[in-house]
């Protein structure tokens, strides 16, 4: 869907820290049990189909970084520097800026990106590759219903998604490249450290989950019939190449079925009490 999911909102530290734990952490209201065990699923197979590919997995950091200047403190992307090559992590994950867009069935205020880093000189085209394999062969998603967001140096995708059958031309909507880097949100450019100029160019997978016949987004963002499943890193030297897949985001293309906001609070919650962590930007979630 629409949203820029590397929104982020840089916080100051005048949130009082011990005012962010609510005491309704454990136990939220409206619960979707049948999201959590389709979601527990995915984890599964995700994990079974890295580890048919020899990546081993490895443990995540805390939801925390501590650098509290940014986005609260709260841990917004996995490590692209600190992932080792040929392993995976199951990263959970929150972003301040997301408050903002609860409203919206997509957006949550837990989720968890699963990333890796292939071994040797992977390129592009081997990541784009690998992404594909995952989401096609493993999971079954529909090539038809498959697109993405790039900027013109994803041009050497090309040979690569028209021998997968979904045609270069047809299903990736190209951005302006100075309007790429200037947004900074990962369509096109991604830059593993928020505030520095290095950037690694980007590949965006989207899902079409609407009723509408597009073969691609028409425009960017994309509207409400697309959900952006995961990223392809294709180029740049700022960290290994390697792909992103948001576990949510891949249980809602495969079943329609979201968690609410209210569980996935608790989730958050309770995640920054196992990990010891109260970082200011908790507090943005308290209600």
């Amino acid at each position: 869907m629409g949203l820029n999911r590397r929104k982020v909102v840089q916080l100051g530290t005048a949130a009082a820290v011990g005012t962010v734990l609510p005491r309704f952490a454990i136990g939220a209201t409206g619960q979707n049990d049948a999201f959590e065990a389709q979601f527990a699923d995915t984890l599964d197979r995700l994990k079974a189909a890295f580890s048919n590919l020899g990546f081993s997995e490895t443990q995540p950091l805390s939801i925390a970084t501590g650098n509290n200047d940014y986005n609260g403190g709260l841990r917004h992307d996995f490590d692209q520097n600190s992932l080792p090559t040929d392993q995976f992590i199951i990263q959970p994950l929150a972003r301040v800026g997301d408050v903002d867009e609860k409203a919206r069935p997509d957006v949550l205020p837990l989720f968890h990106e699963v990333g890796c880093h292939p071994g040797g000189a992977a390129s592009g085209r081997d990541t784009t590759q690998l992404m594909l394999r995952l989401l096609t062969e493993e999971f079954g998603l529909d090539p038809a219903r498959t697109a993405f967001v790039s900027v013109p140096q994803a041009a050497d995708m090309r040979p690569v998604l028209d021998e997968m059958n979904l045609p270069f031309a047809e299903k990736v909507l190209l951005r302006d490249e100075a309007e790429a880097l200037a947004a900074r949100d990962a369509s096109g450019f991604f830059f593993p450290d928020p505030f520095g100029d290095e950037y690694l160019v980007t590949m965006g997978v989207y899902y079409r989950v609407g009723d509408l016949e597009e073969v691609a987004p028409k425009a960017y963002p994309p509207s409400d019939n697309w959900t952006e499943i995961g990223e392809i890193i294709i180029g740049g030297e700022v960290a290994p190449l390697g792909i992103s897949i948001g576990a949510e985001r891949l249980t809602y293309a495969m079943t329609g079925q979201l968690p609410t906001w209210d569980q996935r609070l608790g989730a958050l919650f309770t995640k920054a009490q196992q990990d010891g962590a109260e970082p200011p930007g908790l507090a943005v979630f308290h209600e």
